[in-house]
């Protein structure tokens, strides 16, 4: 396959990511989706001797839709289907069992809206278990399992057929929930947690003082709007959600980036490892309280 090809091929695996023409445009910042209308239509005639996309714009596709540098000049074999199973109990699960004396926690949140089931072990080794609905949310869950090195397992039910909000929102009340629950008294942890974390040209920082205190400073400018299909404001919403029910103080600052895909990413996985620094038993502590006041849940 010729290399005009491939890229006519990818550009339709991005419009069927985008959910169609118009909001790829939008994704990639287009004011008037027209032009990429007249190319999509263009490329489906197929006829030869046409032009077909240009340099420039396979660069400002792949930013766009959060896709590295020769994305489109690549063949993207289709994934093998994978044989449906019936669904598991929440309790059956692929995770591996906690040892004893784990710091775990299993937290469910039904409402009309949403139902999210969720269990954690802050003593796991980072593996995750995510069925949230919304892809890229998903994507951003396992950076924070995979970076702090806690056992995650999240489903989620939610009314995606008016949006994402609920579930995002919801997710994040009810991960906070479960920290704040598998934390108990805190005694002997570090408490205060810090990462820079870079990815290419996008680099993140991300404090955290599990102090009993609930507090959100959030400070990122983000490049584009949507990532795929996701809306980026939703981030915000995730983090207000864990931030308030976990009783942690978060400072989030994304320091530069030109790739929103890179900006969130950054975020997430600077998340996990303050986070997991955070959670881990301090051996001077000796199981003392880190804090003058002698608590950090009242």
């Amino acid at each position: 396959m010729d290399k005009k090809s491939v890229r006519r091929d990818n550009f339709f695996k991005l419009v069927e990511e985008a959910g169609n023409v118009s909001k790829l445009a939008r994704a990639c910042g287009y004011n008037n989706p027209a032009s990429l209308h007249q190319l999509s239509n263009r490329l489906k005639k197929n006829e030869e001797g046409s032009r077909g996309i240009t340099n420039s714009l396979a660069l400002k596709l792949e930013r766009g839709m959060g896709k590295p540098k020769g994305w489109l000049d690549r063949v993207h074999r289709e994934k093998a289907p994978v044989a449906e199973t019936a669904a598991e109990p929440m309790v059956q699960t692929v995770l591996p069992a906690a040892a004893e004396g784990a710091r775990v926690a299993a937290v469910s949140r039904h409402t009309s809206e949403t139902q999210v089931d969720i269990r954690i072990n802050l003593d796991g080794s980072g593996r995750a278990l995510l069925d949230t609905g919304v892809p890229f949310l998903n994507h951003m869950l396992d950076q924070i399992a995979r970076h702090s090195l806690i056992d995650l397992e999240i489903r989620c039910q939610g009314d995606l057929h008016i949006d994402d909000h609920h579930t995002v929102e919801d997710i994040g009340i009810t991960l906070g929930q479960a920290l704040k629950q598998a934390l108990g008294d805190k005694r002997g942890i570090c408490r205060y947690g810090h990462a820079y974390v870079p990815l290419d040209e996008a680099l993140s920082r991300v404090v955290i003082d599990l102090s009993g205190r609930p507090g959100l400073v959030y400070n990122i400018e983000y490049t584009r709007a949507v990532i795929g299909r996701f809306d980026v404001d939703l981030l915000e919403e995730f983090f207000h959600g864990l931030v308030n029910h976990s009783m942690m103080t978060l400072h989030i600052d994304n320091l530069s980036g030109k790739n929103a895909h890179h900006q969130a990413e950054t975020v997430f996985k600077a998340f996990g490892r303050a986070l997991r620094m955070a959670v881990e038993y301090d051996a001077r502590m000796a199981g003392q309280t880190p804090s003058t006041k002698g608590t950090l849940t009242a």
